[in-house]
């Protein structure tokens, strides 16, 4: 698929109707929800430290704490994961392509990000995360697409020192919706997501 053809198929995706339903639940259920006035957004300056602490593992290898996102309703809902020590791309990645935990999915949390083939790698330079998107994201059609970059962006900018993230497909460089459903071929970052931001509790 070429990069012009891979742009119109993003942006007709970007405003065509209907959310992808459903999502692969594994089968651990030990993740807690975060907070969302605990987990910055798009308001602050400052990019948001991923992890809080870091522990061993049963098996004696190190892991921290990390913020992904999922989605609940039409926002974005923050939750933490234990991800290898110390936090990297592809840790995080990692952690989000799993998608919610069953106590997660009874509380209605869900994720854009399904089926197979979506991410294939993570790369990080100068504060721009790339990330390779896969066949299988040009699946994800409607509104859950831009969730699903939203819950990419929102992830990733996270790590320390990464304010930005920049996509490819199948390392071609492509344009992606933002929020508000204009496609962009430069690298974005939260504030471009802002619509979908987590709503505070309180």
């Amino acid at each position: 698929m070429s990069a012009r053809r891979v742009v119109a198929a993003l942006a007709l995706a970007a405003v065509a109707a209907g959310t992808a339903a459903g999502c692969g639940i594994p089968p651990e259920d030990g993740a807690t929800l975060a907070r969302a006035e605990d987990v910055p957004f798009d308001l602050l300056a400052e990019i948001p430290e991923t992890t809080s602490s870091t522990i061993a593992s049963p098996t004696g290898a190190s892991t921290s704490r990390a913020t992904i996102f999922l989605v609940q309703g039409e926002r974005l809902a923050p939750v933490e994961r234990d991800v290898p020590a110390p936090p990297s791309g592809e840790g995080v990645i990692e952690a989000l392509e799993r998608g919610p935990t069953r106590s997660e999915a009874a509380l209605g949390l869900r994720s854009a990000l399904v089926g197979d083939d979506v991410m294939r790698s993570i790369g990080l330079s100068g504060g721009i995360a790339n990330v390779d998107l896969g066949k299988g994201f040009t699946d994800i059609v409607g509104r859950d697409q831009i969730m699903a970059l939203a819950q990419i962006v929102s992830t990733v900018t996270g790590l320390p020192g990464v304010g930005r993230v920049s996509f490819t497909l199948e390392g071609v460089p492509v344009g992606v919706p933002r929020g508000d459903g204009a496609v962009t071929t430069e690298s974005v970052s939260r504030d471009d997501y802002a619509l979908l931001a987590p709503v505070p509790l309180g």
